[in-house]
């Protein structure tokens, strides 16, 4: 064998393997959690998969979901959960994924007083009026003991033409 094939062998073909390695695993390694979207006119719940990402910056802690479409399985939905430490509160927006001047589909807050790792928020007038059937408006728990990351449970998603829909994340 040659120096040059030797040279190939032990030095190239290893670092090739390598980079392969680290450049797919971040795909290897994507976990699908599942939740389901609730519409009230219909009483139907229609599954979908989602992915779970925490961030931080200083104090204000962001827990991001990608909702993706239950057929297509494009990113449909976006839900965005800060914790805004100093302050005790948390916001929840729900965006639609392909961005443009409509993005904005709804924003809940909610506060807390000391913090658990008990769920919290509001069931909402829907709920109210359409029982324990619907979802709360607003439900969310922290991730861990560290009282930081926020997990979503429930959110109101719209209500388009008198059609309420919700997002449930609980996955169990």
């Amino acid at each position: 064998m040659t120096t040059v094939k030797k040279i190939i062998l032990t030095a190239v073909v290893p670092l090739l393997t390598l980079s392969m390695t680290s450049f797919m695993s971040p795909f290897q390694q994507q976990t699908y959690l599942r939740g389901y979207q609730y519409l009230v006119s219909t009483n139907h719940d229609t599954p979908f998969k989602y992915t779970r990402v925490y961030s931080n910056s200083g104090n204000e802690f962001v827990t991001k979901y990608t909702i993706y479409h239950p057929t297509e399985g494009y990113a449909s939905i976006i839900i965005t959960a800060t914790h805004f430490k100093d302050e005790k509160k948390i916001v929840v927006k729900v965006t639609d994924a392909g961005g443009g001047i409509f993005a904005d589909i709804n924003q809940e807050e909610t506060t807390y007083e000391t913090a658990s790792l008990s769920p919290f928020g509001f069931k909402g007038s829907v709920r109210a009026l359409g029982g324990n059937r619907v979802p709360n408006q607003l439900m969310v728990k922290f991730a861990s003991n560290k009282f930081e990351n926020i997990k979503v449970m429930h959110i109101a998603g719209s209500h388009e033409n008198n059609d309420f829909k919700f997002f449930v994340l609980d996955e169990k």
